[in-house]
């Protein structure tokens, strides 16, 4: 049986790997961020067997869906993460400006109306490129909308603390909105219920079972075999009652974090004003239509979800 993925040693072990990713990513220019990155994660990438393993096992998948992943996959998986940190930090220091983004054909006018109307919004994203994009974005006063918003955002912190630590020192104002999810209770998801009302936006990831809760999953097909998904990320947008939305920040380039970003904004059409019995089905459907978006863009995009550890193995049980 793998561990759990809460129970891995967090990738870079010393503090001094996250300082040095750090003066990096602050002092050299951004084609040398890249190149650093690719030699350290090299030898990184020879010496991490349990992570080659992993990333093995999802580009397997991706093969069988019909997508073509060359000889040295797992080292181009493994240098994307890299470079998605890399990316993290200098979004931190408000490196990334909204003029980096390009707005796709899909829901994103109507997320904007809604919030320019003072409405919010609970939005799933994923470990599918840079979830922490929008927040950066608008805790350095660049926003999309006419009206100014807050983003709050549900995260388990159990594999990331030394990085996160390290955010949080970069920019301590950006780590003030956050909410932990193993301490998510009644008075809790009232606060975000009121912070929604208040036009502000509520963001949780949907791909990865929290630590505490790790048994309360709902199985769905997922690059061609069935997978476990947290329960609680969806149960939420029920308790919440607001509208859904499912955001994805991605490089349109793996491999360049000077590229421009995607970012694709779709609003579910499954309705979760539905009664107690009719939830756990809603709750399904609701999952299906995220990850076939979430399926379709790993197939487009296929180095950039970053989940290291067997994520259909509890699904085999």
């Amino acid at each position: 049986m793998s561990e759990h993925w809460s129970e891995i040693e967090e990738v870079g072990g010393s503090p001094w790997h996250f300082r040095f990713m750090l003066w990096v990513a602050c002092h050299l220019p951004l084609f040398l961020v890249e190149f650093c990155t690719a030699i350290i994660c090299f030898f990184f990438w020879l010496g991490a067997a349990p992570v080659r393993a992993c990333s093995k096992v999802y580009l397997k998948h991706l093969r069988k869906m019909g997508v073509h992943v060359g000889v040295f996959g797992t080292y181009k998986h493994i240098l994307s993460f890299a470079l998605s940190m890399m990316e993290k930090l200098l979004g931190w220091k408000g490196a990334i400006k909204l003029n980096h983004i390009e707005m796709q054909n899909d829901d994103l006018q109507m997320l904007v109306d809604q919030l320019n109307q003072g409405c919010g919004a609970f939005l799933l994203c994923s470990h599918l490129g840079n979830m922490e994009i929008l927040r950066s974005l608008t805790g350095y006063g660049e926003f999309h909308t006419a009206k100014r918003f807050q983003v709050f955002p549900v995260e388990d912190f159990s594999g990331s603390k030394k990085f996160s630590a390290l955010l949080r020192e970069l920019n301590p104002e950006l780590m003030a909105n956050m909410i932990d999810a193993n301490s998510i209770d009644v008075s809790s998801a009232i606060w975000m219920k009121e912070k929604i009302a208040e036009g502000n936006l509520v963001v949780i990831t949907g791909d990865r079972t929290s630590a505490n809760t790790r048994n309360r999953v709902i199985e769905t097909m997922f690059l061609g075999e069935k997978a476990s998904f947290p329960e609680g990320a969806f149960s939420l947008a029920c308790i919440l009652n607001a509208p859904v939305y499912f955001v994805f920040g991605i490089r349109k380039h793996d491999f360049n974090i000077r590229s421009p970003y995607e970012m694709h904004v779709v609003r579910a059409k499954t309705s979760l004003d539905c009664s107690r019995k009719e939830r756990p089905e809603r709750l399904k459907i609701l999952l299906r239509e995220y990850t076939e978006i979430l399926e379709q863009l790993c197939k487009a995009h296929p180095y950039q979800w970053y989940n290291f550890y067997n994520f259909w193995e509890s699904a085999e049980k």
